[in-house]
């Protein structure tokens, strides 16, 4: 509660200071994220002062969090002012055709990746659990399940302090929080597991945790949405969010990892050329 209660202090402190900086700095086009609606507001403003135009980064929250969903109109109307509005899947896509508005869909943006410091795992089958400790990730199937598995070594990334005290007191030996971890160790984790759990319960979601694995080249296990499926279309098992999806998807990925690998890796040149291709559509937008 004390944390909502700070939030227009914080976000008027934040408006200032990016006013300043839009005043000192004179840019001529403005990238701007998505939630929060604010920060676009404040673009819009600046922008019918100065001249400048802007292109929106929209997220997938700016679309179907609760937290937001009370500025969709807003959201429509400024998408109407700007240059563009950069979206992140098809769906979301499709909402901005509806409101008559310039949109491109950009979902994959491939990473420069450092080689990262190794990380200690186990002799066992290594598998990073890519997650943030929010109530759209379905943990608590992963700790029933892992309990069952007792040759794989989970690794659970992010901040433990937000998980919840009911699931810790289940956790099982061949779970591993790892806590926040420096960039370099988290690279050398990914790097170093034989796959990638990223599950979600949200179906309009894309997962960045996907996109690190493309662009690392590992094998993915993923919720089996209609929108996952088909962005990550090769080197991923999809599973239902169900203790029995996580058996049966790890039990698959040991089966068939050579072969998933290798599907990562076509799966990232497709993307890193489709991002080429629309990469050049934005910029010759800009010019």
């Amino acid at each position: 509660m004390g944390q909502l209660s700070q939030a227009p202090i914080r976000y008027l402190k934040q408006a200032w200071r990016t006013w300043s900086v839009l005043r000192q700095e004179r840019p001529e086009i403005i990238f701007v994220q998505n939630p929060p609606i604010f920060a676009v507001i404040l673009v819009s403003l600046y922008s019918r002062c100065s001249g400048a135009r802007y292109i929106i980064d929209s997220h997938t929250g700016a679309f179907v969090s609760q937290k937001w969903r009370w500025s969709l109109g807003l959201h429509h109307m400024l998408s109407c002012e700007a240059l563009m509005t950069i979206v992140h899947n098809e769906s979301q896509g499709r909402s901005l055709q509806r409101w008559g508005c310039p949109y491109q869909v950009l979902a994959f943006t491939p990473g420069d990746y450092p080689a990262g410091e190794p990380y200690p795992l186990t002799e066992k089958f290594n598998v990073a659990v890519i997650c943030s400790f929010e109530k759209d990730e379905p943990l608590e199937i992963i700790f029933e399940a892992a309990g069952y598995l007792k040759d794989v070594c989970f690794y659970m990334t992010g901040d433990a302090q937000r998980l919840d005290r009911r699931l810790l007191v289940k956790k099982p030996e061949n779970i591993c929080l790892t806590g926040y971890l420096s960039y370099e160790c988290y690279v050398g984790l990914l790097r170093g597991v034989s796959a990638i759990i990223d599950l979600v319960n949200n179906e309009h979601t894309l997962l960045m945790g996907g996109f690190e694995a493309v662009s690392l080249g590992v094998p993915l296990i993923i919720s089996d949405w209609p929108l996952l499926r088909n962005f990550f279309s090769l080197g991923a098992i999809y599973i239902p969010n169900t203790v029995e999806g996580v058996l049966k998807g790890v039990r698959q990925m040991q089966a068939v990892h050579a072969q998933k690998r290798c599907d990562i890796l076509i799966l990232q040149e497709q993307l890193q050329a489709e991002w080429v291709k629309k990469a050049a559509e934005l910029q010759q937008l800009l010019s």
